[in-house]
């Protein structure tokens, strides 16, 4: 072998060494970019507060539970005080049972604890005696009071995902040595398996997209932890029976699902990480490393696009550029853009490193997999059951996601989401805009709004089947309000193609992004061109009717849409294609 082959090999190896010793760092930064979005004045004030009136919501423990892994890590040590008083009054208060009512948490927030405990012990952080205290405040929760707002009645006619929440923590304690009930996690695990369907997706009411996978990740932690009562073997193969679907649902800009309540959260793609995480060790314990490898590009894919709105300042927790308040608004109607009354930023900002928590453990307790910066991506088309109405269509650097039955409080009916790899993920749109949205927007909206049929009043779609050949992905629709109506999506390596037939005259509701929270965007409207360019890429529609600017908007979490039409007499075909934009920028 000559020696300039040599270097070369060597070269690779040691990339990837690195790349597997590498992950770790990935998810620790993640932890550290959560902490640090906390200004040091905001996390004094939060601590003086729950030092006078005790821990009132779940997110001021997990905020310690970050700071712990960072600092048994050797990072953020000049912290170290302001973590033991924080570690101090956060166990103290799990050990004294239910946190306010209103808000409640033990169920999040006692299996961080205990992780965070255990890795300061390991580094020898603080003297025993500290570390001994306490472990014992933790040993002293008991399952059937702290975690009463996680209870519901067993064999209830509705999920619970905070009795999941609640197992995860009391199988934590189990796993290392504060106490802990089996029975409990075992009556909860049991009861709570009724809720997966015939995908391995969870169905929380309303089936939210955000909770099917979060919930599966406290059942993942459950596992990790050592879980091995009699509901196991079942609980095993519920999961791997949403291994695929998993990786057929994540967005070309590495976005979980759109759908309901708690998305468009910096801490989506934590959780999904994590959930990817937990799959990569599964099948690489199993031999498959194939598979494994999947799950791992999928997990940095996810992680990597929480860069740019890392790279903002200040950094907030929703995706959208608009000002954040204060962060502590518990219950508030005065809750940031973009947010339900519940997810303030106290609490939703370090849920984002919880969640990555949870990946770095059961990335460090398998074995090394080494990945290749890029896999390509395969094309797919993958429908939900009827329970989540979502059809997924995936070619090229593109993806599309379509609802059929959407839940009218956050979504509508349509196409919600057109991707492209690398471009900003709200230039062409991330989720539906709902006419009445359960989450702050600057102003009510004029409609409802998706890529989709205009029609009068609320659109209902009816699936009419969906194929793959040759590298495109299509889908079929009618218009139940219009049956005359026939839908064709057709994505492909060069975008979106989408034609619109029926009986009379037809028309396609084109979104335009004109603000981000902070920016304008530029619009440019022609008779048969729509564009519009936003941070160096540009979205086009093109269509063979006519473009008609309706003089309506609407908000979704990202910011405000206009409101366009490609109208035409019984048909019309409009073209989506997402570029950079520039000399030079090619397709």
């Amino acid at each position: 072998m000559t020696k300039k082959i040599l270097v070369g090999v060597v070269s690779v190896m040691l990339a990837l060494v690195a790349s597997a010793a590498g992950e770790s760092d990935r998810y620790l930064a993640a932890i550290d970019a959560a902490v640090s979005a906390y200004s040091r004045e905001h996390l004094d004030a939060y601590l003086d507060g729950v030092e006078k009136q005790g821990v009132q919501e779940h997110g001021f423990p997990r905020l310690a539970a970050n700071l712990g892994i960072l600092v048994s890590r050797g990072r953020r040590t000049e912290m170290r005080e302001t973590l033991r008083r924080m570690m101090d009054v956060s166990c103290r208060c799990a050990a004294a049972g239910v946190m306010p009512p209103k808000s409640g948490g033990n169920e999040f927030s006692v299996k961080e604890l205990v992780v965070a405990l255990v890795s300061l012990e390991r580094a020898g952080t603080f003297p025993k005696t500290v570390t001994d205290a306490w472990r014992e405040m933790l040993s002293k929760v008991v399952a059937e009071t702290c975690y009463t707002q996680g209870r519901c009645p067993l064999g209830s006619n509705r999920a619970c995902n905070w009795a999941v929440f609640a197992a995860a923590s009391e199988q934590a304690r189990l796993a290392h040595g504060m106490g802990g009930d089996p029975a409990f996690v075992e009556r909860y695990v049991r009861d709570q398996l009724r809720w997966f369907d015939a995908n391995g997706m969870y169905r929380d009411p309303d089936q939210p997209a955000v909770y099917d996978f979060v919930t599966r990740l406290q059942f993942m932690n459950i596992l990790d932890w050592g879980y091995d009562g009699p509901s196991r073997p079942a609980l095993e193969a519920v999961l791997d029976q949403s291994a695929e679907p998993t990786l057929a649902m994540l967005s070309a800009c590495g976005e979980i699902p759109y759908g309901g309540r708690s998305n468009q959260f910096l801490h989506n793609n934590t959780f999904y990480a994590a959930v990817c995480e937990w799959y990569a060790a599964r099948f690489v314990r199993r031999g498959e490393t194939r598979k494994a490898v999947r799950f791992r590009q999928a997990a940095r894919r996810a992680l990597a696009a929480l860069g740019p709105w890392l790279d903002e300042s200040p950094v907030c927790h929703v995706k959208n550029r608009y000002p954040r308040t204060s962060g502590k608004a518990v219950y508030s109607t005065e809750s940031d853009m973009g947010c339900e009354r519940y997810a303030y930023f106290d609490k939703y900002m370090v849920t984002m490193g919880s969640w990555a928590i949870s990946a770095l453990g059961f990335l460090e307790s398998a074995d090394a997999i080494p990945v290749p910066e890029e896999v390509p991506a395969v094309p797919s088309v993958f429908e939900t059951s009827p329970d989540f109405h979502l059809v997924f269509l995936s070619a090229g650097d593109y993806s599309a996601q379509l609802d059929y039955s959407a839940d009218a409080h956050y979504d509508c009916d349509g196409l919600g989401r057109l991707h492209r790899r690398g471009a900003p993920a709200a230039i062409c749109l991330s989720v539906p805009c709902a006419a009445r949205p359960n989450y702050r927007i600057e102003r009510p909206n004029d409609a409802e709004m998706a890529l989709a049929p205009a029609v009068a009043g609320a659109l209902r779609l009816v699936p009419a089947g969906t194929s793959l050949s040759d590298g495109v992905a299509v889908s079929r629709w009618r218009v139940a309000a219009r049956p005359d109506l026939q839908w064709t999506c057709t994505l492909s390596a060069e975008g979106l193609d989408t034609v619109l037939t029926g009986d009379g005259p037809v028309a396609l509701t084109l979104p335009a992004l004109a603000f981000d929270g902070r920016d304008d965007v530029a619009i440019t409207a022609t008779r048969n061109v729509l564009t519009i360019a936003y941070r160096g890429w540009t979205c086009s529609y093109e269509t063979d009717g006519e473009i008609v600017d309706t003089h309506r908007s609407a908000c979704n979490r990202n910011g405000v849409y206009r409101r366009f039409e490609a109208r035409g007499d019984t048909h019309v075909r409009v073209k989506v294609s997402i570029r950079k934009s520039g000399p030079g920028a090619g397709v």
